[in-house]
């Protein structure tokens, strides 16, 4: 028995090829795409690409699987059936197709097949609740609309604390320098050069860990009102789901040892909840995933024989 799993990002996909006890067959990485960004053709190729390769001493795209999931970026909705019938086309021997948001796999990579939920903090952040086969949403709207708590929220904040010297309002930081160092100009002419679009504030947001660390008081600051946001959602996240409820961490801003995983789990450690960081990493999630699709049991030795 065969099973694939993808997990399928906006920068990078990721596929891999086990067999029915978890062991990895193959595994390989190619371009990714958002199909919201960049359209589905894009992510056709990526995916005929990564299938290709991990298939290619299995009979290629015409081999016979029991099930693939794939978790991706812009999987909901009604790309979710857009995206299954795409994969059936590349796969016409596959028993079981399924697509889920890459927040799902990230989900099933900690709890398995149990309920919980699953928060995701990086460039952007979103929280789901898995409750059998409801999966409530919560945030994940974008920039524009999320309070907080993402990458590019910590990079526009600690931009607004670095105007200090230029604004008479705010207190001195060292985020002033560090930030006119990395943009190679002054904060003044740094302004004009964001509303032409020259500048990515996600990227930014190493610097504001970096003065969190020196010491720096407004960075700290930047740090504990984010985590904030976040320990908001797990709140709205325990209320909806009215039990003790884990949730597992994923993304790059929440680290097992970082200062920000630090203050979210102080500012939720009067709820019934664990935050969980996974053993395995998403991929997992999307073989497990299509595991259970395949009608196997929920045994822990798969997650003990799949290494990457």
């Amino acid at each position: 028995m065969k099973l694939i799993g993808i997990d399928s990002g906006g920068t990078s996909c990721r596929v891999v090829l086990c067999d029915q006890t978890g062991k990895v067959l193959r595994k390989c990485t190619v371009p990714g795409h958002n199909p919201n960004a960049d359209g589905f053709d894009a992510l056709e190729e990526s995916f005929r690409q990564g299938l290709s390769d991990v298939l290619a001493d299995f009979g290629g795209l015409s081999c016979e699987l029991a099930a693939i999931h794939v978790g991706a970026a812009g999987g909901e909705g009604g790309n979710r059936q857009i995206l299954e019938d795409m994969l059936r086309r590349l796969l016409p021997n596959a028993k079981s197709v399924s697509v889920s948001s890459d927040a799902l796999i990230a989900l099933s990579a900690g709890l398995g097949r149990k309920d919980g939920g699953v928060l995701i903090a990086g460039t952007g952040t979103v929280g789901f609740l898995r409750m059998g086969e409801a999966l409530p949403r919560f945030g994940g709207w974008g920039y524009q609309v999320d309070k907080g708590g993402s990458g590019w929220h910590l990079g526009r904040d600690g931009f607004h604390a670095a105007m200090a010297g230029y604004d008479a309002g705010l207190p001195a930081t060292v985020l002033t320098q560090m930030y006119e160092d990395h943009l190679h100009m002054s904060m003044s002419a740094a302004i004009p050069a964001l509303y032409r679009g020259d500048i990515t504030l996600a990227a930014c947001a190493p610097l504001v860990f970096e003065a969190a660390r020196k010491g720096d008081a407004v960075a700290l600051q930047i740090l504990r009102e984010n985590a904030a946001c976040l320990a908001e959602t797990v709140s709205r996240m325990y209320k909806h789901f009215d039990a003790p409820l884990t949730v597992v961490l994923t993304g790059g801003l929440l680290r097992e040892g970082s200062l920000y995983l630090e203050m979210l789990r102080a500012q939720v450690a009067h709820l019934p909840v664990t935050l969980m960081i996974p053993h395995q990493p998403p991929l997992f999630g999307a073989v497990a995933m299509a595991a259970a699709k395949a009608g196997l049991p929920d045994d822990p030795a798969f997650s003990e024989n799949f290494v990457l």
